[in-house]
């Protein structure tokens, strides 16, 4: 619970320093959120969303959904449309392969 929480506050103060920062924290902010976005797609590509990991993804979702959105608020609004794009179908397919039902060997 406690890394839900930090990884929540993180992504929160980048939102907040993109947001509101000035010029260099809301660049930092930006390309911490790219970095993070790229992170996100290779972990979907590496097949890192099973097991454990979607069951984690799964029982801390009251906390990542406020945390993602107020981060896709925070990219439209400051012009970032693509990063925007980019993060919300990274989310959308981690979300997906987290709540799909196992599959089952015959």
């Amino acid at each position: 619970m406690i890394k839900k929480i930090i990884g929540t506050v993180i992504s929160v103060s980048l939102s907040c320093g993109l947001l509101l920062g000035g010029e260099a924290l809301s660049q930092f902010a930006f390309y911490v959120m790219c970095g993070m976005t790229g992170i996100a797609w290779l972990c979907l590509f590496c097949g890192a969303v099973k097991d454990e990991a979607a069951a984690e993804i799964r029982s801390r979702l009251w906390i990542s959904v406020p945390s993602s959105a107020f981060s896709l608020y925070a990219m439209i609004a400051t012009g970032h449309t693509v990063l925007a794009a980019f993060s919300f179908m990274g989310t959308f397919f981690i979300l997906t392969l987290a709540f799909r039902k196992p599959e089952v060997a015959a």
